[in-house]
């Protein structure tokens, strides 16, 4: 959905350095601190912009440098000149003596776009949180602009479930998240394309992920928020509730999925306690030790759901097929599947893409 707000980021690209600093103390005077990430004005000179005409012309955009720098995204673009280099161009605010026309434009409301972000996580390992955020993605896909992100850190690559794998794009680790995040544009355009509306950022197997995790900051969670900044909607497959701080708290849904055992009930309430509102989902199968309302009464969540064992839904991800059968949904288990996934998004306010 469409808002109006005032801008809130501000980012700045500007080659001429006085012309940087006249514009830096604008936004110092109207205490607007410019940022290096998804901003909802950019503020740049002729030059600037004229280069990063040249690296999309030149095919530099996307790709992983591309998709860690500032870019418009959608943010409202303010061209500004200095009055020593006069033009005929009116578009351009010249400084100083427009300095009162970039004030007006710097408070002025700007148009967002609000988009969402589901994070799903996994009370226990081998409970099926992977493929239901899969799921989630692929349900979701037909309305939203959906990018399905892997920030599980020790994730081994959610691209495997939807047979995305050798599809070329960037991986979790190209994404540069010590600018603060990527251009949603760029990164939309970089991630590997698993379905018309769908995209996949997964983790890389062929890296040392632990040793580039401890060196980095994660690109991950920076992926997560600058897709939702753009206005579309994000699923977050966030392994394991250690991992998924960051996401989590910023989440418009949170999904706990867990087995209907005792050590998933134990470590479902884990879950559920750092994120009150969240939604269980009780895997079930044969010869389970708990019904699937025992545990969510001993959970406390307010909400919680049902998912059954289902073969075809194995068999699906176990040879990578996931995507083209929830597409066809036409099993009897497939079809619970992908009722369970419309179901939990029913429960997200995200963007129209």
């Amino acid at each position: 959905m469409d808002t109006t707000t005032r801008a809130r980021t501000v980012a700045v690209e500007i080659t001429d350095p006085d012309l940087d600093a006249e514009v830096r103390a604008v936004l110092a005077a109207l205490a607007m601190e410019p940022g290096t990430g998804p901003a909802d004005v950019l503020v740049t000179d002729r030059a600037a912009e004229r280069a990063d005409r040249a690296d999309r012309a030149d095919g530099a955009v996307p790709d992983a440098a591309a998709a860690g720098r500032v870019g418009t995204g959608g943010a409202r673009v303010v061209r500004v000149g200095s009055d020593r280099d006069p033009g005929d161009d009116d578009e351009v605010i010249r400084l100083p003596s427009g300095t009162g026309d970039l004030v007006g434009v710097l408070l002025a409301p700007v148009p967002t776009r609000a988009g969402a972000v589901v994070v799903v996580v996994g009370a226990v390992g081998g409970c099926g949180a992977s493929t239901l955020a899969a799921a989630l993605a692929v349900r979701a896909a037909p309305s939203h602009r959906t990018l399905l992100v892997e920030t599980d850190p020790h994730g081994t690559g959610v691209d495997l479930l939807l047979g995305a794998e050798d599809r070329p794009g960037l991986r979790v680790e190209d994404v540069r998240a010590d600018l603060g995040g990527p251009d949603p544009g760029a990164l939309w355009g970089a991630a590997p394309e698993v379905l018309p509306g769908l995209r996949v950022l997964a983790r890389s197997r062929s890296r040392p992920a632990a040793a580039d995790h401890a060196r980095a900051p994660d690109g991950g969670p920076g992926a997560v928020r600058a897709h939702r900044a753009g206005g579309g909607l994000a699923v977050s497959d966030s392994g394991g509730a250690e991992d998924c701080g960051p996401v989590r708290d910023e989440a418009d849904l949170v999904v706990v999925v867990t087995r209907a055992d005792l050590q998933g009930a134990v470590a479902a309430g884990r879950a559920v306690r750092r994120s009150p509102g969240a939604t269980l989902v009780i895997r079930t199968g044969r010869g389970d030790p708990l019904h699937a309302a025992d545990v969510a009464g001993s959970v406390g969540a307010q909400r919680w759901r049902v998912l059954p064992e289902i073969g075809a839904v194995r068999r699906a991800t176990g040879a990578g097929e996931l995507a083209d059968a929830l597409r066809r949904g036409r099993a009897g288990g497939m079809r619970r599947l992908c009722a369970l996934a419309d179901t939990l998004l029913e429960e997200v306010g995200s963007g129209e893409r």
